[in-house]
């Protein structure tokens, strides 16, 4: 089974160049905004092929130093290009592909721990295939 950060971390530093991409967290005085935090939450395999298909859950943490609105838009922005990259089938070369995404929960504004900072979070459920 892959993990489904080693397709959208490519997906959404090739569409968002200049935004911070991770799956860990640096420590608060090596972070750079603007910064996409994703982790797995939860979901299940395909019993029938569970090396193959997956259907994670997953979290994005959107966090910007300029504003809420701008968190949000960002937020926004890499949502549409987890859906570019289901629309035209994108593959991560060894990894895999997107087959599908369900937008479960839109963004909300969560508080954010470090000071001056804005936070937006969302979940999307996703489709994984592996190569």
């Amino acid at each position: 089974m892959i993990r489904p950060q080693a397709v959208v971390l490519p997906i959404l530093r090739a569409a968002l160049p200049g935004v911070s991409v991770v799956s860990v967290l640096p420590d608060v005085d090596h972070r750079t905004y603007p910064l996409i935090y994703v982790r797995r939450q939860g979901g299940t395999r395909n019993p029938n092929l569970p090396r193959k298909h997956s259907r994670p859950a997953v979290e994005l943490e959107v966090y910007s130093a300029d504003g809420l609105i701008e968190a949000e838009e960002l937020y926004d922005a890499a949502i549409e290009a987890l859906y570019a990259a289901v629309a035209n089938q994108t593959v991560v070369p060894n990894v895999g592909h997107l087959q599908s995404i369900l937008d479960a929960h839109e963004s909300t504004q969560t508080a954010s721990e470090v000071r001056d900072t804005w936070k937006v979070t969302g979940k999307v459920g996703l489709g994984l295939r592996a190569a």
